[in-house]
């Protein structure tokens, strides 16, 4: 069946509307500068019989301009308006706004690879049991760069345990979700303004199955801006608010191992970061990318011997030939090179 027959079924011999096969929601706010690039992505996917609802979360930076002016082209797009009220509420906006049996999130900052949605329709046809699926994620920074691939857990009894510790194994920006699911668990929890993805995973795992795809559907991107001790504390005490509050839901409780995923304002904590993702970038091959954040370290902690490794190694490794392996990489670095700061899932990350 072609793409443009997908959008209609035969009723008594008329041509009536019926959903797109898979919804994509998408909240924003003040993201002039990204938000057009994560639309691209979605308007480039080789499936095309999907909606794509944006809800702008009361924006003030020319957002709510562009959203409309791409909305004016394309019939598949729908723009929300609202005051500002949280991630949580706006994504609850955007479901409601959406028709589809199946939704899959994109934050507007991030990139849909152009296989994705036709990968995960296809996954969530063949895994009839599973409710939510994600998949691995490329991590890039904030300007683009390529920096590593974040595996995960591919089957839900680890993914669960991960969820359980306080490590959001299912990435937010890469996940598609049954709507029957999404509405039998309420929808994400409103009182969340951080962590509303662990706390929603924790209960529509509660529902059903949770997976993971192996292989990159989404370029997940890291932003170097570094967040208040007060943000990083509140973020801390989200994630394990929603983990007490699965352990008493299930009756069974797990050691709480959550771990800051953006550095605080703290130099100590961006030098961490600037190493962390140093690291990955040099293990990928990405020696400019990696000899930047090196400069970033030694300018962060200029008596450092891991921060002048990691940028010995990069401009070194910039002029050879052929590209390092990451074992190669990992006898260049001094021993607790690799930083500690935890993924944008909460998981502490070998360089």
């Amino acid at each position: 069946m072609s793409d443009a027959m997908q959008g209609t079924m035969a009723i008594n011999g008329s041509a009536t509307p019926r959903p797109p096969q898979v919804a994509v929601v998408m909240t924003t706010f003040n993201r002039v500068a990204l938000v057009a690039e994560a639309m691209g992505s979605v308007l480039a996917q080789t499936l095309r019989d999907f909606e794509l609802v944006v809800v702008d979360d009361g924006s003030t930076d020319g957002t709510r301009q562009l959203l409309r002016s791409y909305a004016d082209h394309d019939p598949r797009i729908r723009v929300v308006e609202q005051p500002n009220a949280g991630a949580a509420a706006a994504a609850n906006v955007g479901v409601a706004h959406s028709t589809a049996p199946l939704i899959a999130r994109l934050d507007s900052d991030d990139v849909a690879q152009p296989d994705r949605l036709e990968r995960q329709v296809r996954f969530m046809r063949g895994h009839p049991r599973v409710v939510c699926a994600g998949s691995f994620v490329d991590l890039i920074d904030d300007r683009g760069r390529f920096l590593t691939v974040e595996e995960k857990p591919l089957h839900d009894g680890a993914i669960q345990e991960d969820l359980l510790r306080g490590h959001c194994a299912i990435s937010h920006s890469s996940c598609v979700v049954r709507r029957d699911a999404f509405e039998r668990v309420g929808g994400y929890d409103e009182s969340f303004r951080s962590a509303l993805d662990l706390d929603f995973f924790l209960r529509i795992g509660e529902a059903g199955r949770l997976a993971n795809q192996a292989g990159s559907l989404t370029r997940y991107r890291l932003h170097r801006d570094s967040i208040s001790g007060r943000k990083q504390r509140e973020q801390y005490e989200n994630v394990r608010r929603a983990c007490v509050a699965a352990w008493a839901r299930r009756g069974e409780s797990r050691p709480f191992a959550h771990r800051p995923w953006r550095p605080s304002d703290e130099a100590a904590s961006r030098l961490q970061f600037s190493l962390q993702y140093g690291w990955w970038a040099n293990r990928s091959g990405e020696f400019q990318t990696a000899a930047s954040y090196g400069w970033d370290a030694v300018r962060l902690g200029p008596m450092n011997r891991q921060a002048w490794a990691l940028l010995g190694w990069s401009l070194l490794r910039r002029q050879a030939a052929p590209p390092t392996t990451a074992a190669q990489a990992d006898q260049a670095r001094p021993d607790n090179a690799a930083a500690t700061a935890g993924s944008p899932t909460g998981e502490t990350v070998a360089a």
